[in-house]
């Protein structure tokens, strides 16, 4: 990922269903056949798979894993591009919106973000989401992720 040979700050976005269920590829086939489609040509990401994404100066990596998708970001790319935070949110929203075609009843997803700095971790759930997604639940994912990913900046006085 360009990270330093010995990094190990990253920030770690998963999805997951509130109260459990498989999120394989076997049980959320409509959801991974668009994250599929979008991630082209990085993909294919099959089961329990990983993918390296590159866009621009910012790589991060989608893991497939039966308790929800994550996406791992090395913390000095995340917080230093916007075509990453962009990235992300187009990424969590392909998978947002495909996920009722598989789970045939409303569904809430939790959004959870966890940090490893310095071999310590951090987990809170930043967002939960009824599917399907709106408009306004859209907008609020974008200003979570992005608060999310933007952990390093300085404070507005």
């Amino acid at each position: 990922m360009g990270t330093p040979p010995n990094a190990d700050d990253y920030i770690i976005l998963k999805i997951m269903p509130d109260g459990g269920g498989c999120c394989c590829t076997h049980c959320w086939p409509e959801t991974w056949r668009a994250v599929n489609r979008y991630i082209a040509p990085a993909g294919p990401i099959g089961h329990e798979g990983n993918v390296l994404l590159g866009y621009s100066d910012a790589k991060f990596v989608l893991e497939g894993h039966e308790s929800g998708p994550e996406i791992v970001l090395y913390l000095g790319v995340a917080t230093a591009s916007l075509l990453a935070i962009k990235a992300v949110l187009e990424l969590f929203t392909t998978i947002l919106k495909n996920i009722p075609q598989d789970r045939k009843h409303q569904s809430r997803i939790r959004i959870v973000k966890r940090l490893s700095i310095k071999g310590e971790f951090k987990e809170e759930v930043i967002l939960e989401v009824d599917l399907p997604l709106s408009d306004k639940m859209a907008k609020e994912l974008e200003l979570q992720i992005s608060k999310s990913l933007k952990i390093n900046e300085p404070e507005n006085p």
